[in-house]
């Protein structure tokens, strides 16, 4: 999270998050707290201007596939080890509850998911991961609270990012009777989501001038150097998106993040024939 006096910046996963702090730090008289982290009621309620960024969700998971491949991320560390000691210190002041995370932890599928993260081009590992990614089933595979959510059945793994970082109340998202279904976690969002201007990663440098320009001016030279400045943290990605693709696993990523789609308007790719 980058904070300044006029302005936040909310980091996504996978957004250009990375590169987009980087200018705001050599720009703006601020500091960065963390990285994928959201505000504190106190922050939300000041008078700065939030700012976060957004992706295709398509595009997302092959982004986020392909970071794993080359050995970073956090959801390829908690998909691809067992974190058994965290379950036994758990257990030492809740006996039942560590209990039941340390038989989770033992069966979860580790290797599956190390062998899945092998190479840039074999859309058929991206395919096999993105399924499981996908299915709710899985979710206490991956982390991050997303399996004690009620929207798990509902939701995609980015629409959770998106909930808990983006939208005030996230404890809300637990609310077992609270999420029946996607016009639920609409209203969730249309009343909780604190954020003033999102940067969309196709149009990076072209959003994150228009996003500055709310509150400060930007010369021309100031936006040459923005259009100019070097990416960072870019994930390796030797094919196009469409050709991770089959039609089911558009569809699927359509009916998972359908919060997302339909709020930022993305298209879906064309399916390799």
């Amino acid at each position: 999270m980058f904070i300044s006096d006029d302005l936040v910046y909310i980091q996504m996963h996978k957004t250009g998050c990375t590169h987009i702090a980087a200018l705001l730090g050599k720009l703006v008289e601020g500091q960065l707290i963390g990285k994928h982290n959201a505000a504190s009621e106190g922050l939300i309620r000041s008078n700065r201007f939030f700012i976060s960024s957004i992706r295709n969700p398509w595009d997302w998971y092959v982004s986020l596939w392909t970071y794993g491949v080359g050995g970073n991320g956090a959801l390829r560390d908690n998909l691809t080890n067992r974190r058994i000691h965290d379950s036994i210190r758990l257990m030492r002041k809740y006996p039942r509850t560590g209990l039941k995370a340390a038989i989770r932890e033992i069966s979860k599928p580790t290797r599956q998911f190390r062998e899945l993260y092998d190479n840039e081009e074999n859309v058929l590992s991206f395919r096999k991961w993105l399924a499981l990614i996908l299915d709710p089933s899985c979710s206490r595979s991956l982390g991050e609270g997303y399996s004690d959510t009620a929207i798990k059945e509902i939701c995609g793994f980015m629409s959770y990012r998106y909930l808990y970082l983006c939208c005030q109340n996230p404890r809300q998202l637990r609310g077992r009777n609270q999420f029946a279904g996607i016009k639920d976690v609409r209203e969730f969002d249309i009343e909780n989501c604190y954020i003033n201007f999102f940067i969309r990663q196709e149009s990076l440098e072209k959003d994150f001038c228009k996003a500055l320009e709310k509150v400060m001016p930007l010369g021309e030279s100031t936006k040459n150097q923005i259009h100019s400045a070097r990416k960072v943290n870019q994930s390796r990605r030797p094919l196009p998106v469409s050709d991770y693709y089959t039609e089911d696993l558009i569809e699927l990523v359509g009916r998972r993040e359908k919060l997302l789609i339909d709020k930022f308007r993305y298209l879906p790719p064309e399916p390799i024939r």
